[in-house]
């Protein structure tokens, strides 16, 4: 099926999608966290008749809810309009590929939801025990979702050759690196409980050490075993991809730039765990802006870890099924022969409300095949990578991206082969040198 192009300019659409998910999956993530730390916490303090501490327990469980329900939910549907808008393709792709995933993964999610409200709304009616069971329920309720949501992500990166061959739902899922990224996200989850917990900690000293120190080893495991876990799911990616990650760590490019960055927020992911020391051994000299500082670090670490995650599927939205720009890659050679226009009727719509000439189709090529990563003028500008260029060296760059032996096209391994005959390619080689001039 085709799909109209939305054109973000300057920031690019593909970070309209990474913004949004950033924000989403540290929420998720610190909502599982949170949900087991609040399980286990509320045993604690029945079991020391701690009422001091049970109150404050519901209290934060309130602050859960709004987070959750709002932030996290709001978010969630955020990611669904937007790669909807981004890559309608590919997104129908996955939806007919894990239908029953998808189910799942919402009712878990309607139990999370059902759950904590429960939790709160009938705190005080519950009887000690049924507050303990709807706490874990509501726990594992959340891990589940991630449990099933982490197969769907990670099919994306591996989908393997058993699902290629049977296109089974359960062989997509169940991929190579499938059980290294779900120790990766729950130890997260466990880190980002426990600093959630510790930025709410209360002022009064009386409290304060019964939540800092059952928080910290939320917090110092978490961070261990991340960053054993992390280890773990490198070396489970495809040698492709991890060659791509190293590769990129030189150079002075952006996407080498972008690296480095996203390597000093995953060495600062290190930092709460010390500080999970200090909420430890010295939990009176301990500070809530601290923290804080430790979340927000923690955040950072993650989402540079998803950063990298998505930019070591290039030149896949599914690696091996489909391009980053929503064409499949079994797709490529019939329209390399037959002509990307004669195969899709909204380029060869936009070329005709356009006049049909050769600036018009050349740009409906553009937005077809390059929008999905590149920009004309902001993020990975077309514009200043082609400056320098004359317009012949433009249709040489784009016909060579035609080739599929990496020998002879050294962008393969980063940017999707142009779907296009030759003539096609000399189109979108012109309209690139017409941006020297807008």
């Amino acid at each position: 099926m085709n799909h109209p192009v939305w054109d973000i300019p300057f920031l690019g659409s593909g970070w309209i999608i990474g913004l949004i998910s950033i924000i989403h999956v540290s929420i998720a993530h610190l909502v599982v966290g949170a949900g087991i730390w609040l399980a286990v916490m509320e045993r604690r303090a029945q079991a020391a008749a701690d009422s001091e501490l049970l109150a404050w327990l519901w209290q934060r469980a309130k602050a859960l809810l709004w987070l959750s329900s709002i932030f996290g939910a709001g978010t969630g549907v955020g990611i669904w309009v937007a790669i909807g808008l981004v890559n309608p393709t590919a997104t129908q792709h996955l939806i007919r590929a894990f239908v029953m995933g998808w189910a799942i993964e919402w009712v878990l999610f309607a139990g999370e939801m059902a759950t904590l409200v429960v939790f709160v709304l009938a705190y005080h009616r519950l009887r000690p025990n049924q507050r303990v069971i709807v706490a874990w329920l509501y726990a594992l309720c959340a891990w589940l979702s991630l449990v099933v949501i982490n197969g769907i992500i990670t099919f994306m990166l591996s989908p393997g050759q058993g699902w290629t061959t049977s296109h089974a739902m359960w062989d997509g899922f169940f991929n190579t690196t499938y059980l290294p990224s779900l120790l990766l996200r729950s130890s997260v989850a466990l880190a980002l409980g426990g600093l959630w917990a510790q930025a709410g900690c209360p002022l009064e000293p009386s409290l304060r050490s019964r939540i800092l120190r059952p928080s910290a080893l939320f917090v110092g495991g978490g961070v261990l075993a991340a960053a054993l876990s992390g280890w773990y799911y490198f070396q489970s990616f495809p040698a492709p991809t991890r060659a791509l990650v190293l590769g990129n760590l030189q150079g002075s490019t952006g996407l080498a730039q972008g690296f480095r960055w996203a390597l000093f927020g995953l060495g600062a992911f290190l930092v709460p765990g010390l500080l999970a020391l200090w909420a430890r051994l010295s939990p009176a000299s301990f500070r809530r802006p601290v923290a804080l500082l430790g979340l927000l670090l923690a955040c950072w670490g993650f989402g540079g870890f998803e950063w990298i995650r998505e930019v070591a599927r290039k030149p896949f939205v599914i690696r091996g099924v489909m391009y980053s720009n929503g064409i499949r890659v079994d797709q490529v050679a019939a329209f390399q022969r037959e002509g990307f226009l004669a195969g899709n009727a909204w380029a060869r719509a936009f070329a005709a409300s356009k006049g049909d000439t050769d600036l018009a189709r050349g740009e409906a090529i553009f937005r077809a095949q390059c929008l999905a990563c590149h920009t004309r003028e902001g993020y990975r500008s077309l514009r200043a990578l082609t400056a320098s260029n004359s317009p012949e060296d433009n249709v040489f760059i784009v016909q060579g991206l035609r080739e599929l032996d990496p020998a002879l096209n050294p962008y393969l391994d980063r940017m999707p082969p142009f779907a296009g005959t030759e003539q096609e390619a000399e189109l979108v080689g012109k309209y690139l040198a017409s941006l020297k001039t807008r």
